[in-house]
């Protein structure tokens, strides 16, 4: 009976962590909210964030960079956590977050900051040059071309506890929300510079 308790418990937590949800037996546990850039797509009643290799008509020296952010919740004995973005072909790049060094935002979820650059080839999601960035850029609404789509990434987090504890989280079957498509082009629908500049 012992030992069908144990394999029980054993399952639940191989269950539970896998998707957007994953938890430690000490209670630890971390939630997959969503991923963003700073482009959604003008015209969609709900926001659909994209990557963009290249703006064609930039406003602030930012043609070929884009950021994302990945927002997830954590509670409990946290160590650090393993935030990677992968893209569809499999490349990925992590960055590494001791508990200590992880920021809320206004809705209470832990961020990730990434800065892709795609200045010298280094396309989205194929080659990702990763760069920490400390602020959040306000997103800007692109228009895109379905035959410039080039590919898509999503988030994976692997969470660290205290006590030596470790699962993953993704964003993979968050649909839009946790699924970004990455376009070689993209355009701003308005070219005036945002007030947060």
């Amino acid at each position: 009976m012992k030992k069908l308790m144990l394999a029980a418990v054993g399952l639940t937590g191989i269950l539970a962590s896998c998707g957007s949800f994953g938890s430690a037996p000490d209670g630890t546990n971390a939630v997959m909210r969503k991923v963003t850039t700073e482009y959604k797509v003008a015209g969609n009643s709900t926001a659909q964030f994209v990557g963009c290799d290249r703006i064609t008509n930039p406003t602030d020296g930012r043609a070929t960079d884009t950021q994302v952010v990945v927002n997830f919740t954590a509670v409990g004995n946290l160590s650090k956590v393993d935030v990677s973005i992968v893209g569809a072909s499999g490349a990925k790049k992590t960055q590494t977050i001791q508990a200590a060094d992880l920021k809320k935002n206004s809705d209470n979820d832990y961020q990730a900051i990434f800065e892709f650059q795609s200045a010298t080839n280094d396309l989205i999601p194929a080659s990702i040059i990763v760069t920490p960035k400390p602020q959040v850029r306000e997103p800007r609404n692109v228009t895109v071309n379905t035959a410039d789509r080039v590919g898509s990434f999503h988030a994976e987090i692997l969470v660290y506890t205290t006590g030596g504890d470790t699962f993953p989280i993704t964003s993979q079957y968050l649909g839009s929300d946790g699924n970004i498509d990455v376009y070689s082009k993209c355009t701003l629908t308005s070219t005036a510079q945002p007030l947060s500049q």
